[in-house]
């Protein structure tokens, strides 16, 4: 049985399960709204409904903190040559961008004189907390890479292979 402490969980991993969890939340709230005569009537989207740019980056988020939790319930992941943290950062940065290509793709604005008549339109409160918690996500996998002693120096020096450092120069 695969027992899980607390204790043992730094601040960067409950950060990042943290905004797993509210990349979650955040599927669920409003990524788009459209009301009309200021707010009586009104639609909205969340990110299930809204496409693949919404849904799918949320998918990854989840993906990436149950990696987390299962690292720390004790599973047996596979090793990876750059490390987890390297890869899970890789995957909040890709969420993040397709976040933004969506958010830059919605369409947005607001017609009428008054702001009991007008018609509005444009992104929902969930499309900028699911922006938050990429950016959390991102945040707290660099901070695990780092405190593990990692550099990107090293990392590609990893993928570069023996003997392909160029010569140092002479004086």
């Amino acid at each position: 049985m695969a027992s899980f402490d607390p204790a043992r969980v730094t601040k960067a991993e409950w950060i990042g399960l943290g905004a797993g969890l509210l990349a979650f939340i955040a599927s669920f709230l409003p990524w788009f709204t459209f009301s009309v005569l200021g707010g009586v009537y009104s639609v909205s989207a969340n990110a299930w409904s809204l496409g693949f740019a919404a849904w799918f980056p949320v998918l990854l988020l989840l993906a990436g903190s149950g990696l987390m939790l299962a690292q720390q319930l004790g599973v047996n992941v596979p090793v990876v040559k750059p490390g987890w943290p390297l890869v899970l950062f890789g995957v909040a940065v890709l969420s993040l961008i397709i976040i933004l290509i969506r958010w830059l793709t919605l369409s947005g604005g607001t017609y009428g004189v008054f702001a009991d008549s007008s018609i509005s339109y444009g992104a929902g409160f969930g499309l900028y907390v699911g922006l938050v918690a990429a950016i959390l996500f991102g945040l707290s996998q660099y901070l695990v890479f780092r405190a593990a002693g990692q550099s990107f120096a090293q990392v590609t020096k990893q993928f570069r292979g023996p003997g392909a450092d160029p010569a140092p120069p002479t004086a």
